[in-house]
């Protein structure tokens, strides 16, 4: 087991490369950087772009200073636990699963998990490029929504979504977690992942406030010990 460090800016889980910072995503599809790296022992040789998505983009829309991009393309051939009081990272096929595990079908390399939201049972899609959670409307209509929070998307840029306070539920405990909602085309793509893989939120990193999370591509298993958080 190869055991790092990782600094939290605003939420976003950041390791440390040669020439900077990468961000662990676990919403992405794939990997990107402008030079080779070094990651859990391993060197990695990914484009320097997918699409619109760069480094130098994330880093003038999140205002954070991100130089490669870590997806599910790498993660894949990995098990990691994440220990986010501990800015930890825990690395390797003997790191062991929580008691409590479920197997999942990821999509596109994001795990999918099972998670009560509102006290109905529900699948989610673990996204660990994002802090702020989001769910589908219909799970939130005739609430009030408590605030407003401003985000961004690489390809639709920033925008400013409402934000509703929703019980969640993992392993037997409850936390209110904030999620928004959105509408417009990054509504649309969000939507059209929810459907292509049967979920009813996109989950971010908030969640790790009150969990510590194993993910095993391997394995095929992901599973949940509370933090104390």
């Amino acid at each position: 087991m190869i055991t790092i460090d990782f600094t939290e800016i605003s939420g976003h889980i950041l390791v440390p490369v040669a020439y900077g910072q990468a961000l662990i995503d676990t919403g992405s599809p794939g990997s990107f950087a402008p030079a080779p790296f070094q990651f859990a022992g391993r060197e990695y040789a990914p484009p320097a772009a997918m699409a619109c998505f760069s480094p130098e983009r994330l880093s003038e829309l999140s205002g954070i200073q991100i130089d490669a991009l870590i997806g599910c393309d790498i993660l894949s051939e990995l098990t990691v636990r994440f220990r986010w009081h501990d800015r930890k990272i825990d690395i390797g096929e003997d790191v062991p699963d929580a008691p409590s595990h479920e197997h999942f079908t990821p999509l596109m390399g994001t795990p999918v998990f099972s998670v009560g939201l509102g006290g109905r049972d529900a699948k989610a899609l673990f996204d660990t490029g994002a802090h702020l959670s989001y769910i589908d409307p219909a799970l939130v209509a005739g609430m009030k929504a408590t605030g407003n929070k401003a985000d961004f998307h690489p390809m639709c840029g920033p925008y400013i979504a409402p934000t509703y306070m929703v019980s969640t539920s993992l392993v037997g405990f409850e936390h209110d977690l904030k999620y928004g909602v959105l509408s417009g085309t990054v509504g649309q793509m969000t939507a059209m992942a929810m459907a292509a893989s049967g979920t009813s939120a996109i989950i971010g990193t908030s969640l790790l406030e009150h969990f510590d999370c194993t993910i095993s591509w391997q394995r095929g298993t992901v599973s949940w010990t509370p933090n104390q958080g």
